[in-house]
């Protein structure tokens, strides 16, 4: 049985989910390959762009929840 490790990339205040894109294509390429039954898949979020960043940690922590929860 495989594992799966999510590793979760959150741009800061103004962004979009680009910011993060060099960083979850390093990722990706580097941890391509299932190694010892784990995979890693990864999450560029999407909810928290623009000025969806003024809401606060809290807010978007819950935005991105129910974004990983899809």
């Amino acid at each position: 049985m495989v594992s799966v490790h999510l590793l979760v990339l959150i741009h800061g205040m103004w962004g979009n989910p680009n910011h993060v894109g060099e960083l979850a294509r390093i990722a990706r390429e580097t941890h391509s390959r299932i190694v010892d039954d784990v995979e890693l898949k990864v999450l560029q979020a999407e909810t928290n762009r623009g000025d969806s960043t003024y809401d606060g940690i809290d807010w978007g922590g819950e935005r991105v929840a129910q974004e990983v929860s899809w």
